[in-house]
């Protein structure tokens, strides 16, 4: 058995993993940025606050600026577990009223109001966040508060939230793909219901098209549907082997016993004549042995041939056919006693199908009329291309009327019939005529006595394009063709 390329569930995984990595990923990401930025929203908002309470102890005394800032609360203002608290203010003049650090000017461009300015600087080597706003004094420039701190906190924070996003999305992620695994699972399990239910039915019924009920996921329906036409096409299939085997043995049987017992005759017999009267015997069994196996070939080929919608887009001209037939058979028909002629058409009589068959049909009727009609009788080859079809005419002993259905079943044979034969040429022409959309149609002969055998066709689209142009031919006054030939009627007998 060889090993399988992969399995559906691993590669289902596959592709979803690296997507929901990307997408837990992106989500971390996105969460990261957010707490950062509400962060520093918070921590702002903090700077802010310490520089109004700053710019609220500038006082203005005889024309100069000074900060009211105790030493208790310079001590709460500097105050700071993780970072570092500067300020400065400078009056409009640019005179430095109160500091504790020289902190850098804002960004050239910007524009300071009564509006807060946020910026990164730096105060010596550390980087620090910035916020400065003016505050607006009696006659003079407006003073310039700063408040700065240092990015300990900031960075701290930042760099915690953005494991715990790592950690969250890499555990949602283990999350999802052990959910995803577990619903491939469920979603397979109807797919392996379906292969239980496969082996279950082939054990019990060999070639049985799977029950394609509600239970089997629709993704799998159309697998399903092809299995069953295989499975269809397989056991019929099977069962046309099975009847080839079981008619050929049937049939067989018995020419295979004569054989074997004219053959032990002939090693016995020591009178030349009679030797060779037994080898003459044999001959002749093989001869019908022989026929009998085309025919059961020809029988199965017609089995086997598609049905009329999927024959293929041959053009078969039946005219044709009928007179090659007719002038193949002639020396048989003389040795026979018998008048063969044709009358045909006289022009083409095209028809959907497979050539071969049609002929062995053809070949059939014809076979059976100078088998059964006799000596002296008269068989006539003919061709209407109204219907279109071809039929066989014989003034023969004829064929019952509650026996010509009978007479189309495989290897069945008139009560007192003498001829030589099996019982399979006008079967075979029924179901070769079938297979072509067409029917055997067995009639009372035209002189009221014998055996008229038709086959008839759909007309062709070859056919119908040529009907037209013959109507149009006639609509002008153009003379028609004459499609009678000088021939005798026949005869025929099943």
């Amino acid at each position: 058995m060889p090993r399988p390329n992969g399995s559906i569930r691993r590669d289902l995984l596959a592709r979803m993993v690296v997507p929901l990595l990307l997408i837990m990923l992106l989500g971390g990401a996105s969460a990261y940025g957010l707490a950062r930025y509400f962060s520093q929203i918070v921590l702002d908002q903090w700077l802010h606050d310490s520089a109004i309470s700053l710019a609220h102890r500038v006082k203005w005394e005889d024309g100069r600026a000074t900060v009211d800032l105790p030493e208790g609360a310079r001590e709460i203002l500097e105050w700071d577990m993780m970072d570092r608290i500067y300020y400065e203010v400078v009056s409009g003049r640019g005179e430095r009223v109160v500091a504790n650090a020289s902190l850098p000017m804002p960004p050239s461009g910007s524009s300071l109001g009564e509006a807060p300015l946020y910026y990164d600087g730096r105060v010596g080597e550390a980087p620090v966040r910035v916020l400065a706003v003016a505050v607006k004094v009696p006659d003079e420039k407006p003073l310039i508060v700063k408040v700065a701190e240092t990015k300990r906190k900031r960075d701290a924070l930042a760099s915690r939230v953005l494991w715990i996003s790592i950690g969250l999305s890499l555990l949602l992620a283990a999350i999802s793909a052990a959910a995803i695994w577990y619903a491939i699972g469920r979603g397979m399990a109807s797919m392996e219901n379906a292969v239980r239910r496969v082996r279950s039915m082939h054990a019990a019924a060999p070639l049985t098209p799977i029950n394609a009920d509600r239970t089997l996921p629709v993704e799998v329906l159309p697998l399903v549907q092809e299995i069953n036409d295989l499975m269809r096409d397989l056991s019929r299939a099977h069962r046309l082997n099975q009847r080839f085997i079981a008619d050929a043995a049937h049939q067989l049987r018995t020419p295979l016993a004569t054989l074997r017992v004219q053959l032990d005759f002939a090693l016995r017999e020591t009178d030349p004549a009679r030797h060779l009267r037994a080898i003459n015997d044999a001959i002749g069994v093989l001869t019908r042995m022989g026929r009998m196996l085309h025919q059961l070939l020809t029988l199965a080929k017609a089995d086997e041939s598609e049905p009329r919608a999927d024959i293929p887009d041959a053009v078969v001209d039946l005219d044709v056919i009928a007179r090659e037939e007719v002038e193949r058979r002639l020396d048989d028909a003389v040795d026979a006693g018998i008048d063969l002629g044709y009358a045909g058409s006289g022009r083409s009589v095209p028809i959907q199908g497979v050539e071969e068959l049609v002929r062995e049909a053809v070949a059939n009727l014809v076979d059976n009329a100078l088998r059964y009609a006799g000596g002296g009788a008269r068989v006539t080859v003919g061709v209407d291309a109204d219907a279109p079809e071809v039929y066989v005419d014989d003034d023969g002993p004829g064929i019952p009327a509650v026996e010509r259905v009978k007479v189309t079943q495989r290897f069945y044979r008139i009560a007192g019939t003498t001829a030589d034969g099996c019982g399979l040429g006008l079967a075979i022409a029924s179901e070769i005529a079938q297979r072509h959309g067409g029917r055997l149609a067995l009639e009372e002969g035209g002189a009221e006595k014998g055996l008229r055998a038709r086959l008839v066709f759909p007309a062709s689209a070859a056919g119908r394009k040529q009907d037209r142009r013959a109507g149009r031919r006639t609509a002008t006054g153009e003379s028609m063709p004459d499609t009678t030939a000088d021939v005798s009627a026949g005869g025929m007998s099943a």
